[in-house]
């Protein structure tokens, strides 16, 4: 069950660029239950910030020839305010300039291995949200709950649809109200668990993926629509 994450190094000195994607590797291997990587390798801040893809987390060099990384950190929150920076330098009096909304980290020169993966584990935890770790026949899963749009109950199954596919597994509508978090999970139907980030109602009717849509229970319908009000009011306190 795991999701994609787009990585972009930039920094100037390839011997950087070739430690910061070993340490990427090796730290992502361990996720592997969790993530997938895709690790993009950039030599120059005009080289990253024409590359036109959106990245998860940015590792940034701050000292670099012509754009250097404080410039590049104002075009990707301007442009693309989902990237998450780490920065990386060997000046450290630089790193009150550096400062952002998108800056997760700082790494001083020489790289040490427990810091950056201290780093990287606060990036990660920032993007994919709290995870829920559970087994399905003798196997562990590693769910990111933000992922999760809705879960459907299928007879003695239920059907997980998450932002990267769908997954039959053996528990209960009782199990994942329980174990998701009450204030953003509603449940709209006896067969239906929706995250309210992927709440569309039309009418009557939530609007779920790939055309089909859901009947809301007469009988809940005050309690749901109070429910999703709430979390649209805490979904603007944190922006």
């Amino acid at each position: 069950m795991n999701t994609e994450i787009k990585i972009a190094i930039c920094d100037d000195e390839a011997s950087s660029r070739e430690l910061l994607e070993r340490m990427c590797r090796a730290f992502f291997q361990k996720k592997e239950q969790l993530t997938k990587t895709d690790i993009h390798a950039f030599a120059s801040g005009e080289e990253v910030m024409t590359s036109g893809t959106d990245y998860d987390i940015l590792l940034l060099d701050i000292e670099m020839p012509a754009q250097d990384g404080i410039v590049i950190k104002d075009d990707f929150e301007t442009n693309r305010k989902q990237t998450r920076i780490i920065f990386t330098t060997s000046h450290q009096e630089r790193v009150l300039e550096a400062f952002g909304k998108n800056v997760t980290g700082f790494l001083v020169k020489p790289i040490d291995e427990t810091a950056f993966q201290n780093v990287m584990e606060k990036t990660l935890s920032d993007i994919c949200g709290p995870v829920l770790e559970t087994e399905e026949n003798g196997n562990t899963f590693m769910i990111p709950m933000k992922r999760i749009k809705y879960i459907e109950a299928q007879d003695k199954y239920t059907l997980l649809v998450t932002e990267t596919g769908e997954y039959l597994m053996r528990k209960t509508m009782k199990f994942w109200e329980n174990a998701l978090p009450g204030q953003d999970f509603v449940r709209i139907h006896k067969s239906y668990l929706v995250h309210l980030e992927y709440f569309e109602k039309k009418g009557d009717e939530v609007w779920l993926d790939k055309g089909k849509h859901v009947k809301i229970s007469r009988f809940r319908k005050h309690e749901i629509m109070e429910k999703y009000k709430d979390f649209l009011r805490r979904k603007v306190k944190v922006m």
